[in-house]
């Protein structure tokens, strides 16, 4: 068995003592994982191995460098370790609507002035302005928001 076609097995977390490796191209292959829970098992430092052919997840607790026990794996024939790729996250684009915002302040404005019991003229100005700016009637009967 040639190295290029050895699995390639991706870092998914990693803390001291204990790794999970991912292997994609091998997940499901029961008689597979087998054999990697072996192979590690009988590599120094390696003080227990957990498979799971269904996700095709390994997890290896272990005592000195991973480096060291991917190596020892690579030269076993088991998987090759590889970088995990580093999947940016992005965040959603989110459009904001200048007069949907002032239309909230101005019935936040509002709600404020009513808890003062001022609602002649202020609170009711202010809930005008924030329907009017928020398009929830205008005088002209088109529903629009006044433009």
């Amino acid at each position: 068995m040639s190295e290029a076609i050895l699995p390639q097995a991706q870092v998914a977390h990693a803390m001291p003592g204990r790794a999970r490796l991912r292997v994609a191209d091998r997940r499901g292959d029961a008689a597979y994982f087998a054999s990697v829970s072996k192979g590690l098992s009988a590599i120094a430092g390696v003080r227990a191995v957990e498979v799971a052919p269904l996700t095709g997840s390994v997890l290896i607790q272990h005592s000195g460098p991973l480096a060291r026990i991917g190596v020892a794996a690579q030269e076993a024939r088991l998987f090759v370790v590889g970088e995990a790729p580093h999947a940016a996250r992005e965040a959603p684009a989110v459009s904001i609507d200048p007069k949907a915002v002032a239309a909230l302040a101005l019935f936040a404005a509002a709600l404020w002035q009513m808890s003062k019991e001022s609602v002649l003229p202020p609170a009711i100005t202010l809930l005008w302005y924030a329907s009017r700016l928020g398009g929830v009637w205008s005088l002209d009967g088109d529903g629009g928001n006044g433009d």
